[in-house]
């Protein structure tokens, strides 16, 4: 069986984010967080957004068996079995701290 997360497109996050400055509870000064699931937030850099290419590969649970698909960046995919035509431009959160 293969899982697969449909992620967050451009288009969506600035509806999003303008329903959120909309309803008043963001402005052009809120500071940007991830929460990674630990107890912390993790701070997004000013310089921390950028374009880059990626591709989707699959890897596989060793005790369940089923597989999940992932990406990585272009230049890092050399080690994993990519899915055909998956090559794409994404937006990426990098440099957390």
């Amino acid at each position: 069986m293969e899982t697969e997360i449909i992620p967050l497109t451009v288009g969506e996050l600035k509806e999003r984010l303008a329903a959120l400055e909309a309803a008043g509870t963001i402005n052009d000064t809120t500071e940007v967080f991830i929460d990674t699931g630990w107890d912390s937030l993790q701070e997004v850099q000013k310089d921390g957004i950028e374009a880059a290419q990626t591709v989707t590969y699959e890897i596989q649970d060793p005790l369940t068996k089923e597989v999940f698909l992932a990406n990585a960046l272009l230049e890092k995919s050399e080690k994993f079995t990519i899915r055909e035509e998956t090559e794409r431009t994404v937006l990426v959160i990098k440099n957390l701290m």
